[in-house]
């Protein structure tokens, strides 16, 4: 961003206000709008000047008609309070041939988009932070960053931050978040080193079970005289695995000829979850296997997700989805039962996708589940958020969006919003301590993120991504997060494309 002195900023200041409209200005829009980007952006500009030039430059409407040179023509405006303060960035980018993209950005959601996107915060990809922008295509987050000039060289910070935070204060925050992301590395590098090293120590585990059932009816003869059955006898298993289940979502339909064909019907369902039966066995005998059931088993209902907002390409009708998830998913818990002592399924109550229809079909899935092995414990949670321990561990369920009032659901990335319903959540509810654990579904993605009461997980789909999603967001990979304890030690990892 070039540089701009004081004092041709006050020359910038009696123009305008020898202006009532940008009618009577000789210079175009475009040159007054790239001034303000350069004067709110600069850090050698006191903040009442910045202020003063902003008054005037809105009291002109400059702002009203700040078009971008895009493909697109787009209108964007700053909506102040009664105190001048920024609330909102709306914008309008017209769109050939169809109906204009408008919409509007609070101040939490620019704040996030900057920090995201600017070489100086997090230097993410458009792909990944559009995925915080969840009710946009890829396509229109582009737009909306063009329409607002939003570049990697931007400053992290959005034009509110600007206008409300000294120098110091803004520099204060910078180092903060660059502390927070390099915590965010290292845990993710030292959980990772955790998983090899855990992977390594059931392969020996899984080798050493083998080993002794090979000669565990070796019979030895002393003398001739005596006959002893060695009969190695292993103690009983200090493994267990905890499953994530999510987003099954039973009936959808993928094309052949897409960017990444995902063949979706009953025969690949099956062969999936037998491949996860079989990893889980890999790990030998366990003494507790626990499988999180966490929402969107079905795809929906008419071709329609629970909110009905919206139509989407399916391959079942409404009751091949119910048949086909209670019939897999009973093979599936069958296959596993003998794979632990202890075995608990639970369930969230549902999701964005399958609604109530989605809660039934796994109430009658549990139901039979209870006559064919009453020795499985389970509960299926009636609220959005389930909770359970385990080990001193406590573990918070949900799918991430429910299916009425979330008008987005929960981010990929924690944010501050979404800390804060948490905090409240357990201060509500009582639930304090360490090792609290809240693990969603609904962005197919496995991700962590920490902060100070509990850690943050989104986990990856059995589905994999719909055509939908390969094209506006990115590529995921099927698959299955777990978190596997041996002894009191947990560690997370997934199996992908399995």
């Amino acid at each position: 961003m070039n540089k701009i002195s004081e004092k041709k900023v006050k020359e910038l200041i009696k123009e305008l206000k020898e202006l009532s409209s940008l009618k009577d200005s000789k210079r175009k829009s475009r040159y007054w709008y790239n001034k303000k980007q350069i004067i709110v952006n600069s850090e050698n500009i006191p903040t009442d000047l910045i202020k003063e030039f902003l008054d005037e430059y809105n009291r002109v409407k400059v702002n009203k008609i700040e078009a971008v040179e895009t493909d697109d023509r787009a209108v964007t405006n700053i909506e102040r309070d009664e105190e001048g303060n920024i609330q909102y960035y709306t914008f309008e980018i017209f769109r050939k041939d169809t109906v204009p993209l408008s919409g509007k950005l609070d101040r939490k959601e620019m704040e996030t988009l900057y920090r995201l996107y600017s070489i100086y915060g997090s230097n993410l990809t458009q792909k990944i932070v559009s995925r915080e922008f969840p009710m946009y295509t890829f396509v229109e987050f582009k737009r909306i960053l063009r329409a607002f000039n939003i570049y990697k060289s931007n400053s992290e910070f959005p034009p509110h931050m600007i206008e409300e935070h000294t120098e110091e204060e803004l520099v204060n925050l910078h180092n903060q978040n660059k502390e927070n992301n390099l915590l965010r590395r290292l845990e993710k590098d030292q959980l990772a080193e955790a998983n090899r090293l855990i992977n390594k120590l059931a392969q020996e585990n899984l080798e050493y079970k083998n080993f002794v059932k090979s000669i565990e009816n070796i019979n030895v003869n002393i003398n001739g005289d005596y006959t002893y059955n060695t009969n190695f006898s292993p103690k009983l298993s200090d493994t267990s695995i905890i499953i994530h289940l999510s987003d099954l979502h039973i009936g959808a339909k993928c094309e052949s000829n897409t960017l990444y064909p995902n063949k979706w019907d009953r025969e690949e369902i099956e062969r999936r979850l037998d491949s996860l039966a079989c990893k889980i066995h890999e790990f030998g005998h366990l003494d507790t296997l626990i499988i999180n059931l966490l929402g969107d088993n079905l795809d929906g209902m008419d071709n329609q997700t629970a909110r009905r907002d919206h139509y989407m390409p399916q391959n079942m009708d409404n009751m091949e989805q119910i048949t086909t998830f209670i019939e897999v998913m009973t093979s599936f818990i069958l296959k596993v039962k003998d794979a632990a002592n202890i075995i608990k399924i639970y369930s969230v109550k549902d999701g964005n996708h399958d609604g109530i229809t989605g809660y039934v079909a796994t109430l009658a899935l549990l139901n039979v589940v209870r006559n064919l092995a009453p020795e499985i414990d389970y509960m299926l949670f009636k609220d959005f958020i389930g909770k359970y321990t385990f080990k001193d561990h406590t573990y918070l369920i949900c799918h991430g969006k429910d299916d009425k009032f979330m008008k987005r659901g929960l981010p990929l990335t924690l944010n501050d919003k979404s800390k804060t319903m948490i905090y409240e959540w357990l201060d509500a509810n009582n639930v304090h301590g360490d090792n609290i654990h809240f693990v969603k579904g609904d962005l197919h993605s496995n991700e962590l993120n920490s902060c100070k009461r509990f850690d943050y997980r989104n986990v990856l789909s059995l589905f994999g991504a719909s055509d939908y999603s390969n094209y506006n967001f990115s590529r995921n990979s099927y698959g299955v997060s777990y978190d596997l304890f041996i002894g009191d030690t947990r560690t997370i990892g997934t199996f992908e494309n399995f």
